[in-house]
């Protein structure tokens, strides 16, 4: 809902009665100074952060005493009041005092680069100090995650990208994803993804036009089958609209469906990243459209291909589906098996897809468990940009696997040149990393430059597999024996 309409709620209606409903954000964050009476159903939805699974979940959980004090305390601002709690004494005599603390039920990433650049010694030892230390599972399972992120060695020192990482505001993942986009040439674009992920996304979706608002951001995705991509093209059109003036940007955000607030926040989180990078070397610019820093900001398959980057391993795979009740594709994560595309992403019902892979960033278990946003990308991408590249024979074949869970069958020839590639890209953006400066994209003679631009092209080359969906990428390999795991068409041909 835009803040105009949300703004509302707050205006007088003289001789009428006002039902204002709200979700716990009225407990605090906003005051309506005529409420006479409030109905509090004593839940609240809260996101909490599962360690076992390392899954982020969404559940109606009771609320606190504070918080049930907090929603008794928005009747009678101005005149006298009254609270009716929808739950008996008994249950009330059973409510926590307070909520769980941020630090129990969120990602510790973040934090932990922040004791590491801070020089406060060992994460778990510093962490134990709190006055509500979080569970040895959740730190160990952050450093883990952080080792293989590369932003801590094995003996959780920081490594050059984690002291870039921790210096960024934002998570370490959509961290990386910024710094691969200024030293590949595609700063603009990645930037708005960034700030997106780090916010929100600037669409809204009205009551009773639910169908026309995902019409519309379908329309914006341009057939690129990437949320991520979508938002891109929403931001490019903003600020064209913009440009022309005031009118037409109101009509440019209302035809579309987006918050001009929204749009105008991710303007300045942008200006702030490019800021950092440019402090830190990346660029020379602190201007995000900088022509230096987007020499490849055209190049849509080099965009996702840096969102793998940012993103892995974060990777989902598509496969066709055979259920008569519900034709297209399912989806399967190698933690969780069998997942949904949430229905605001514009993949949601896509039938057809170039490649059988995508890249997510939020992964979130409600109903079921959701990917609230993906890009669909190709196998060239994974390969260059995702984690270690091994060569094996597999049933008689040529088999090149990434962390030996992402399979693809591939000649000898073109295996053993992929991961000669690949060497060379990681350990010139390891030097570029640990020694910033801008990519002389003029001197196409330099080894840096030849490097970049050979896998640029062989990303934005490589053709669409015949079939599209159907049949390609078929493998599936299980991450610490480098067993495989097919799913046969059998599997699918239920009706759920």
């Amino acid at each position: 809902m835009p803040t105009a309409n949300q703004t509302r709620c707050s205006k007088g209606l003289p001789e009428l009665e006002k039902i204002v409903i709200a979700t716990h954000i009225a407990e605090t964050s906003i005051t309506i100074d005529d409420v006479v009476y409030v109905i509090d159903g004593g839940k609240i939805k809260e996101t909490n952060f599962d360690t076992n699974n390392n899954i982020s979940t969404m559940t109606a959980e009771w609320v606190s005493l504070a918080n049930a004090n907090q929603r008794k305390g928005r009747a009678g601002r101005v005149c006298p009041g009254k609270c009716y709690h929808l739950y008996n004494g008994l249950r009330a005599s059973l409510l926590d005092a307070y909520q769980l603390p941020e630090i129990m039920r969120t990602p510790l990433e973040e934090l932990c680069l922040q004791i590491k650049i801070l020089k406060l010694g060992y994460i778990a030892r510093f962490l134990e100090k709190a006055l509500d230390p979080p569970t040895d599972k959740a730190v160990s399972l952050a450093i883990k995650n952080l080792i293989d992120l590369n932003a801590l060695d094995c003996s959780e020192n920081l490594t050059a990208l984690g002291f870039h990482l921790a210096r960024l505001p934002v998570e370490p993942h959509i961290g990386k994803l910024i710094l691969f986009g200024a030293l590949l040439g595609c700063l603009d674009p990645v930037l708005t993804i960034a700030a997106s992920l780090s916010f929100k996304d600037p669409f809204f979706i009205p009551l009773g036009k639910e169908k026309m608002a995902d019409m519309r951001r379908k329309t914006l995705s341009r057939n690129s089958k990437s949320d991520h991509l979508t938002i891109v093209n929403a931001f490019q059109g903003w600020e064209e609209a913009k440009q022309r003036g005031a009118r037409y940007e109101r009509e440019y955000c209302w035809d579309n469906f987006l918050s001009a607030n929204t749009l105008q926040m991710l303007h300045n989180m942008k200006g702030q990243f490019a800021e950092h990078l440019m402090h830190a070397g990346f660029v020379s610019s602190k201007d995000p459209r900088d022509p230096k820093s987007n020499v490849n900001s055209d190049n849509e398959k080099l965009i996702k291909a840096v969102i793998v980057a940012g993103l892995y391993p974060k990777v989902a795979m598509i496969r066709p589906s055979h259920s008569k009740k519900r034709p297209g594709v399912k989806v399967y994560t190698q933690a969780d098996g069998k997942v949904c595309i949430h229905p605001k992403s514009v993949n949601a019902e896509e039938t057809e897809f170039n490649y059988t892979w995508l890249i997510y960033h939020l992964k979130m278990r409600t109903s079921s468990i959701f990917l609230y946003d993906c890009t669909e990308v190709s196998p060239f991408s994974l390969l260059f940009f995702g984690g270690d590249i091994t060569i094996q024979k597999d049933e008689d074949q040529e088999t090149i696997a990434v962390d030996r869970w992402i399979v693809f069958r591939s000649p000898a020839r073109i295996a053993h040149l992929v991961k000669s590639l690949k060497k060379e890209l990681d350990s010139l953006l390891e030097e570029k990393i640990r020694n910033p400066a801008p990519v002389d994209w003029q001197n196409r003679q330099s080894k840096d430059c030849a490097v970049i631009t050979a896998i640029i092209d062989l990303i934005t080359t490589q053709e669409k597999p015949a079939g599209s969906t159907k049949g390609y990428g078929r493998t599936w390999a299980s991450a610490p024996r480098g067993q495989h795991v097919y799913f046969n068409d059998e599997d699918d041909d239920d009706d759920d």
